[in-house]
């Protein structure tokens, strides 16, 4: 996903250690100067056999930082300590299993531990290594002591084939995902990074259904997911546990990576999954775009196109509401948030908003407009809309990034006290 970064350059100290993964760098250095963002590069002893530091430098337009720069004669302060300094955000991209061990530590043997333990400001974390390493009990064990730090965010290794031709879990989490989570990070502004969903069950519904017409055709709708799924990155990244169930996504797949999601096709199936699984959850986000028709009847053919209409006339029939059953058997624990896109002005849309609140059962709705240029479906779309819950209040976020809107929307939701 590309969100162009068009304000002050967020400065970005990238560690990297000697993990064969570490190929995919440069090409993650590249992705990050595109969009803005001021990047210096930092190489351990084993980085530096695996990728050169001159590619990295010419990528960044800044020098690269080596192991053997740490104590330099015309160092004029500590460079662990003048690098943490410099950065807004840290990546260390790929984590190896021996720089995670002297980090939880204390052991600041070497230019890149040092910068770890010194450091205060927020951390992405992308662990890459072979699958037995991965799960080796010591390993597991330190990766664990990590995510007590308040200041980390942790991608977990992604599973496929490795450099050792093995199948499983240790991939470095792809490019697309780690620049996901630095733009959550800098959406944050003054507000510091925390973890403030831990232990909390989320799910959330994306993406369109289909409904079935004949043996070519269906109806659907434009919606690609990408809000759907970003409001499950951003509860991910903030500590919870999330389930998100989507329609077919229209958008890169890399940034599903890390969660569990379950793809549904028509109304039905959404209707079985979240009987499935609402029972579970803290916070529910009704964010799918349900197609309003189905037909009441199946056929394995193809209706020719004289008979077409007649067909459609004998079995179209509405889609029923489907927040409105789930929130029947809704818990006085848990919060209900439903969407409404719409056209025109707010004001309309806001009569047509306290309607539904009221008959939808939720606890808010979030209504935005699609009839707006750069705004509506798709990732690079951006979107604006208004919160509203069962009383009087009416929250406003300005037109900005669908991961800024998930981010400052789960914020307030959280934030407003039943």
């Amino acid at each position: 996903m590309k969100i162009k970064n068009t304000g002050s350059k967020i400065k970005v100290l990238l560690l990297i250690t000697g993990s064969i993964a570490a190929v995919r760098i440069p090409l993650l250095v590249s992705q990050l100067a595109k969009e803005n963002y001021e990047i210096r590069c930092v190489l351990s002893k084993n980085a530096e056999k695996i990728i050169k530091p001159l590619s990295l430098s010419i990528l960044s337009r800044n020098s690269c930082v080596l192991e053997d720069d740490q104590w330099l004669n015309s160092q004029s302060s500590p460079l662990h300590i003048e690098l943490s300094n410099w950065a807004d955000i840290l990546i260390i991209a790929p984590l190896t299993a021996t720089t995670l061990s002297k980090w939880v530590t204390g052991n600041a043997e070497g230019l890149i531990p040092s910068i770890l333990i010194a450091n205060i400001k927020p951390i992405i974390v992308a662990p890459a290594m072979n699958t037995q390493m991965w799960l080796n009990k010591a390993v597991q064990k330190n990766y664990d002591n990590l995510q007590t730090y308040e200041n980390l965010l942790s991608l977990h290794p992604s599973e496929g084939l490795l450099a050792c031709d093995a199948i499983g879990i240790g991939k470095l989490p792809p490019n697309d995902l780690i620049q996901l989570a630095l733009e959550f990070i800098a959406s944050h502004n003054e507000n510091p990074y925390r973890k403030d969903l831990l232990n909390k069950d989320i799910l959330i519904t994306g993406g369109c259904t289909s409904e079935k017409i004949d043996a070519a055709r269906h109806i659907t709708n434009k919606s690609s997911g990408a809000l759907g799924l970003l409001l499950s990155q951003v509860a991910r990244f903030r500590g919870a546990r999330v389930t998100y169930l989507h329609g077919p996504l229209k958008i890169d797949k890399n940034l599903t990576d890390g969660i569990k999601r379950y793809e549904i096709e028509t109304s039905f199936d959404l209707i079985r999954a979240l009987n499935n699984e609402i029972s579970n959850c803290d916070y529910f986000f009704m964010n799918a775009a349900v197609s309003d028709f189905k037909m009441a009847s199946d056929t394995s053919s193809k209706i020719p196109k004289n008979k077409i209409n007649d067909h459609l006339n004998k079995n179209f029939e509405l889609v029923p509401d489907i927040l409105k059953e789930i929130s029947e058997f809704k818990k006085d624990n848990q919060v209900f948030v439903g969407f409404c896109a719409y056209t025109g002005s707010i004001e309309e849309a806001r009569i047509i908003v306290k309607e539904k609140i009221s008959k939808k059962g939720c606890d808010y709705l979030f209504a935005n407009p699609i009839d707006l240029e750069g705004q509506g479906f798709g990732s690079l779309a951006k979107n604006e809309g208004w919160l509203f819950d069962t009383k009087n209040m009416e929250y406003y976020i300005s037109k900005t990034s669908k991961i800024d809107l998930a981010n400052k929307l789960i914020t307030k939701i959280i934030a407003v006290k039943k």
